[in-house]
């Protein structure tokens, strides 16, 4: 009887130490939303202050050692197994913090709000030496967070577990060399033996009210409920996720680039519609809100390219996107259009990299990241490190920093260990694809415009469970086998022969 009543009055803090922190987690995200959408520039100096200010204060109530010490009770005490999984979680979040003093911890959140607008200023004037010491400070900064963490692994492995559970180094480097080993040699013969294709129909002028007017039709069919989901924009496109029932994602617009701001939203809105059929039940637990964040790409890359790329979808949307741009499209038919939105060839910015160049990519990256945390960088040419993968690799060079080192906002945002997750999330998606297409028919779904049916098996086989089962769990779930990447490397190299009228060797 003790214990129940404990368990009780436990349950009963935990609930009301949720809503809490819920109401810090709503103001951040409010703030941070803004700021990269409307908020004016000179308040950038301000608002890093303020928002600092208020992180410490997020930090003291979360780590008040009279809390975690009736949290980590209920936990010991607890007979109910969901309840113990879901604390876990909520103290492998925390863990980072709990031995970290609040000073450092405000330094820290202070000097990545400034590392954020010095790598904006810098891409915008295409100089990596404006950024290069805020880049070093966020980094320095990182590893002495992570000093106060107590771990069996090295720096580079608990960030890597952090951004999806379960994975390290050792399991990263033998999905890369499977990229590398497989994916590779691929690019490499469709630039020497591939068919030509000329895509430059997709690169004129396409006037910018047109194109929204058509992304509002597009999220119509995806049946996008703009009581729930708003879209802005923003220099670089994102979701974030406010509660059970609302989710804000942004797309950038560009004239010469239509296919630009329509994968981006796809994309993204895979983002907002995984965050939105979690089970309601999960509100405001770590269930909600620690999904990995593979598993989350999973769903923007299945959305983008599994769906957003396949011809069924585009019987039913392409004659839209005609009429909007008749000049442009009318002569252009269904099958030259999907030719060009499925070409490959090697370019400079990830996030307008087609499918089959898109894990190099990460590669590129990833490598560098084990170089840093190695202690091999020298960050004065750390930009002519990534220069020289991307020539090795995909045999083109940046002569503008925009264009390299400085087109991602991760490494400025000290989000060092994500990039991986968007290669391992892309494989995932690879396989959830090939799991529903054997319980429902996606093409005639998408080509009838009945995208519900598509959502609704999302949801019951993946986002219903949020991070109330792994990333392992949920696969076997849904594919009746554990993570398998060469349902990933198998769908890209027999789509993107068959795209190149290339024969299997």
């Amino acid at each position: 009887m003790r214990y129940q009543v404990m368990e009780k009055e436990l349950r009963t803090f935990f609930s009301e130490y949720k809503r809490i922190n819920a109401s810090y987690t709503l103001a951040f995200s409010t703030m941070y939303f803004d700021m990269a959408t409307i908020a004016p520039s000179a308040g950038i100096p301000y608002r890093n202050e303020m928002m600092s200010i208020l992180a410490g204060e997020a930090f003291a109530y979360q780590m008040n050692p009279e809390h975690l010490k009736k949290l980590e009770t209920l936990m010991k005490i607890t007979k109910d197994e969901k309840l113990k999984k879901e604390l876990a979680l909520y103290f492998k979040e925390l863990d980072i913090n709990r031995n970290l003093p609040k000073d450092v911890y405000i330094r820290f959140k202070k000097t990545v709000a400034d590392s954020e607008e010095a790598w904006q200023i810098a891409k915008e004037r295409d100089d990596y030496k404006h950024f290069k010491q805020h880049l070093i400070q966020v980094i320095k900064a990182q590893k002495e967070v992570i000093s106060y963490v107590e771990k069996d692994c090295s720096d580079y492995d608990y960030l890597l577990d952090r951004y999806q559970s379960g994975m390290n180094r050792e399991k990263y480097d033998v999905f890369f060399a499977r990229i590398k080993t497989e994916l590779l040699p691929l690019i490499q013969r469709i630039q020497k033996e591939g068919r030509k294709i000329d895509d430059s129909l997709l690169y004129q002028d396409f006037d910018l009210c047109e194109q929204e007017a058509f992304m509002q039709e597009l999220n119509a069919y995806m049946q996008v409920d703009p009581t729930k989901c708003y879209m802005g924009t923003t220099e670089h496109p994102f979701t974030d996720f406010f509660s059970a029932n609302e989710a804000r994602i942004t797309t950038h617009y560009y004239k010469d680039n239509v296919l630009s701001a329509i994968f981006s939203t796809i994309h993204e809105y895979g983002h907002a519609l995984y965050s939105l059929q979690v089970d309601e039940a999960f509100t405001d637990t770590a269930f909600k809100n620690d999904i990995g964040f593979a598993m989350h790409e999973s769903q923007s890359r299945l959305m983008e390219n599994h769906i957003g790329r396949n011809k069924a979808f585009w019987e039913y949307n392409y004659p839209k996107l005609q009429a909007h741009f008749p000049k442009q499209l009318q002569q252009v038919s269904l099958d030259q259009f999907m030719t060009m939105i499925n070409v490959s060839k090697p370019s400079l910015i990830r996030t307008e990299a087609d499918e089959l160049t898109y894990p190099i990519h990460i590669l590129i990256r990833y490598e560098l990241e084990k170089e840093i945390f190695d202690g091999k960088v020298d960050y004065e040419h750390l930009d002519t490190m990534w220069n020289d993968k991307y020539e090795e690799y995909l045999g083109i060079r940046p002569t503008h920093d925009k264009d390299g080192i400085l087109q991602d906002m991760h490494w400025g945002a000290a989000d060092l260990g994500y990039f991986a997750t968007y290669a391992l999330g892309s494989a995932y998606a690879a396989q959830f694809y090939h799991a529903m297409q054997q319980d429902i028919d996606v093409e005639n779904a998408l080509r009838k415009g009945e995208f519900k049916i598509i959502s609704d098996w999302l949801k019951e086989h993946v986002h219903c469970y949020g991070a109330s089962l792994t990333a392992d769990e949920i696969l076997l779930k849904a594919s009746g086998e554990p993570f398998n990447p060469e349902y990933y490397i198998d769908y890209l190299k027999n789509k993107f022969m068959k795209v190149y009228g290339l024969s299997h060797v």
